[in-house]
């Protein structure tokens, strides 16, 4: 099963916003089999929307369009899907009522120009949005499967969670999914990375890749599930290859693990005199998401009459070492990280290393 996945709004086009809606509907439908094609974004433009289904549709068997279904009058997306499947639009009271019940309970009057929202292409099955105004709809046309969804991500997981991964339940079960096994490294460079992983796979048939995402260096290897047995002592040797610069497996990253360590914790306090913003932009987007029920607090200047449950610092020692800490009641651990880039014009990717190891080392000593 192959999908293609079309982005509908000038914001997207013009740099305002990037498409993230793509990445997360890949992301999920290859958990059930389904590869991705295509991603292809396009502005509001009648005429370059009805290209891009025609060119989308000849690409896959499922068509996922975003965006577009809002009550203003650059969202047409429902009036070009209605064309382009020659099903004339009908009116649907439930949506109407969804439209006043969301926002009259939001302290908003409703307007006439939300009516536009009500409207789906005759024959489609509209799919709930708990999150916003704008029902999703699905729709066979041409020969293809076609999820019509809204442009906010929140509102893509909520009719995702309500609809479309049951229907992917019901449709993928005979397929045999892609598996990707990975491996993050760090401190070696991706030339030096991909000698060893060649040695290793030399004369084995599989799809393998190479990312860069400072200041790691990630290892791809893919396959299919029915072929798991056959590839894993390949797996196995690959992990044991990287060792002496491994970090992660799998996707999972260090921030993630951290997290979870400290998910039962009271009181944090990280304290930062190295790595500038580079450790504070790592752990927050999880830390918000995961540490709901903790009070933590980031500085630049170390506190040793901080009371907090567990303390975590990062210390200079000199240019291209830090001291790692952390503090746990009367409990104290420590250790001295040297840096491997040692050039001055590595200093970024330095500061780089040292929030990721100073992560990496706080796991360590807190399991």
């Amino acid at each position: 099963m192959k999908t293609a996945i079309l982005g509908i709004g000038t914001e997207l086009t013009d740099g305002q916003i990037i498409n993230k809606n793509a990445a997360w509907l890949s992301s999920h439908l290859k958990e059930y089999g389904v590869l991705t094609t295509h991603h292809l974004v396009v502005p509001d433009d009648r005429l370059l929307i009805r290209e891009a289904l025609d060119f989308c549709a000849g690409k896959c068997d499922v068509l996922f369009v975003t965006g577009g279904l809002g009550p203003t009058s650059d969202d047409f997306t429902r009036d070009l899907i209605s064309e382009w499947a020659d099903l004339p639009l009908e009116w649907h009271e439930a949506s109407w009522q969804h439209v006043n019940t969301r926002l009259t309970s939001r302290g908003y009057t409703v307007k006439e120009i939300q009516r536009q929202q009500c409207y789906f292409p005759r024959g489609s099955r509209v799919l709930f949005n708990s999150q916003g105004t704008a029902n999703a709809f699905y729709l066979e046309a041409k020969g293809k499967k076609v999820f019509v969804l809204p442009g906010p991500p929140r509102e893509i997981e909520a009719v995702w969670n309500s609809d479309i991964e049951a229907w992917l339940v019901e449709n993928t079960a005979d397929l045999d999914p892609r598996i990707t096994r990975s491996w993050d490294t760090m401190g070696v460079g991706e030339s030096d990375i991909a000698t060893i992983v060649e040695d290793v796979l030399k004369d084995v048939d599989v799809e393998k890749g190479y990312r860069v995402h400072l200041p790691y260096v990630e290892v791809k290897m893919s396959f299919l599930a029915s072929e798991e047995d056959d590839f894993e002592p390949y797996v196995e040797k690959i992990t044991e290859a990287l060792q002496f610069c491994l970090v992660t497996r799998d996707a999972e990253t260090v921030p993630e693990m951290l997290a979870e360590i400290l998910s039962e914790t009271s009181s944090i306090s990280i304290q930062d005199e190295v790595t500038g913003s580079f450790l504070i932009n790592r752990v927050l987007p999880t830390f918000r998401e995961i540490l709901n029920n903790t009070a933590w607090s980031f500085s630049n200047i170390a506190d040793y009459e901080d009371e907090s449950e567990v303390v975590l610092r990062i210390l200079p020692v000199d240019e291209h070492h830090v001291k790692i800490e952390t503090v746990k009641g009367q409990q104290i651990h420590w250790d001295i990280i040297p840096s491997p880039y040692k050039t001055a014009n590595m200093a970024e990717r330095r500061l780089q290393y040292f929030a990721e190891m100073a992560m990496v080392n706080w796991v360590r000593m807190l399991r």
